[in-house]
C-alpha cells in the first residue's frame, strides 16, 4: 500500500468517526416542576413527581423521556419519600398521598392501578415540604420500614407556622400489604431509615447521642448500635450496594465555618475514612458496582462530582448547573438522572465496567495528525 492509498484510508476513517455523545440529555420540558426521579430496577423507566405548586402527581416515562404517563390524580398531593419507591421486582411503587387527612403511605402498580393504602393517620411527614422522613423496601420486597409521627399536631391545622410543628418521629416496620405494623424505636428522634442491601439490618439517623448520627439495628428492633461519631452531625447517607459500607456527609461543629465533608465507614462503624475536605459536599450516592460515589457540592466550581470510593479520582460530573439536584444512578451505571427543580436530565457516563480507552476526540486528533503528515509527504513527492 503506497502513501497515497494510506492517506485515503485515513481520510475515510476520520470522516467515519462518530461525534462524541452529548453528556446531558433533557428528559422533560413542560410547564410543571419535575423532581424526585427514580429508575426502575431494570433501567427501562423513570418514575418522578410533577407539580404545579398547588398539587403534585406521579408520572412514569421511558428512560429516554418518551411517553410520560400520569399515574396519580394531579388534583391532590402524591409524592415520593426521599428513597427509591420501586419495589425490588419493579412491580410496585411506594408513595405518599394526601386524601385530606394527612400524608400516608400507599402502594400501586407502575401504571397507577391496584392502589393499596398502607397507613391510616400515620402522619408519615408532619407537613409537605419538611424533609427528614422516609420509607424503604426490604431486599426481598416483603416488608417496608418507615418513619411515622404518631401524635396530634395542632400547628398543622391551625396555620403555616413551621416553627411550631413538632418533628418527633420514630421508625416502624410493616408487611408490604400494610399488615403487622411494629414500632422499632421509641425515643422520638429517629428518621430516614434505609434497609441494608441484601441484608436484614436497618440504618437510620438518631439524635440520642447529642448529634445526629447513623445507627443500625436488626429488623426486629434489637441490637441498636451507633456507627458514626462526628463532631457536627450527619446529613445524608447511603449504603454501598453490597451492604458492607456506608457513605455519609458530616457537618463541621457549631460555631465553626460551615462545611460538609464526605466520609465512608464499614457497616459496624470501624475504619471511618474522610474522602473530601474544605467544601460543602453532601448527598453521597454509590454507583451500582460500588466503585464510585457521586455527590453534590455547594462550594466547588461545579455542582455535581464523582470520586472513587477511596477518595481518589475526584472529577466534576457533567456541565455545571448550580441548581442540579442529583438523585440516582441508572442500574447499569451508565447515567445519572438529575433535576434542576423544573425539569429532569440524564447525565450520560461511560460504562464503568468497560476497559479504559481513548475518547473519540483523542482518536480523531491522532488520525488528523497522521493525515497531515501523509499530505505533506505527497506534496514533497509532487
Amino acid at each position: 500500500m503506497n502513501r497515497k492509498t494510506i492517506c485515503i484510508v485515513l481520510l475515510l476513517i476520520a470522516c467515519a468517526l462518530p461525534a462524541a455523545a452529548a453528556p446531558v440529555v433533557r428528559l422533560t420540558n413542560d410547564s410543571t416542576f419535575d423532581a424526585y426521579p427514580f429508575w426502575s430496577p431494570d433501567g427501562a423507566r423513570i418514575a418522578f413527581v410533577s407539580s404545579d405548586r398547588v398539587h403534585a402527581g406521579i408520572r412514569v416515562m421511558e428512560r429516554d423521556g418518551q411517553n410520560p404517563v400520569p399515574v396519580t390524580n394531579d388534583r391532590s398531593w402524591n409524592l415520593f419519600t426521599e428513597f427509591d419507591p420501586w419495589s425490588p421486582d419493579g412491580k410496585k411503587l411506594l408513595f405518599l398521598s394526601d386524601d385530606g387527612g394527612g400524608l400516608d403511605l400507599w402502594t400501586m402498580n407502575p401504571d397507577g392501578t391496584g392502589r393499596v393504602r398502607l397507613t391510616e393517620g400515620g402522619r408519615i411527614v408532619p407537613s409537605p415540604g419538611l424533609s427528614g422522613y422516609g420509607a424503604d423496601w426490604s431486599a426481598d420486597g416483603k416488608r417496608i420500614v418507615y418513619t411515622s409521627c404518631l401524635f396530634e399536631n395542632a400547628a398543622i391545622q391551625e396555620g403555616p407556622n413551621l416553627s411550631d410543628i413538632r418533628t418527633e418521629a420514630d421508625i416502624w416496620i410493616m408487611d408490604a400489604d400494610g399488615g403487622n405494623k411494629k414500632q422499632l424505636t421509641t425515643g422520638g428522634d429517629a428518621r430516614l431509615p434505609l434497609w441494608q442491601p441484601q441484608g436484614d439490618r436497618i440504618a437510620y439517623l438518631a439524635d440520642r447521642s447529642g448529634n445526629r448520627e447513623i445507627w443500625i439495628m436488626q429488623s426486629d428492633g434489637t441490637g441498636k448500635t451507633q456507627v458514626t461519631f462526628s463532631e457536627g452531625g450527619v446529613s445524608g447517607y447511603s449504603w454501598s450496594p453490597d451492604g458492607a459500607r456506608i457513605a455519609y456527609g458530616v457537618a463541621t461543629p457549631p460555631g465553626t465555618w460551615p462545611e460538609f465533608s464526605l466520609w465512608v465507614t464499614n457497616s459496624d462503624g470501624t475504619g471511618p475514612e474522610q474522602l473530601t475536605i474544605g467544601n460543602r459536599d453532601k448527598s453521597p450516592v454509590w454507583s451500582p458496582d460500588g466503585a464510585r460515589i457521586a455527590f453534590r457540592s455547594e462550594s466547588r466550581n461545579q455542582t455535581l462530582w464523582v470520586t472513587d470510593s477511596d477518595g481518589s479520582g475526584l472529577a466534576p460530573l457533567g456541565p455545571d448547573n448550580p441548581t442540579y439536584m442529583m438523585q440516582q444512578w441508572s442500574p447499569d451505571g451508565r447515567a445519572i438522572v438529575v433535576s434542576d427543580g423544573n425539569d429532569l436530565y440524564a447525565i450520560h457516563l461511560e460504562d464503568p465496567a468497560a476497559p479504559a480507552s481513548p475518547g473519540f476526540e483523542a482518536i480523531f486528533a491522532t488520525v488528523a495528525l497522521l493525515l497531515t503528515v501523509c499530505l505533506l509527504r505527497l506534496r514533497r513527492q509532487e
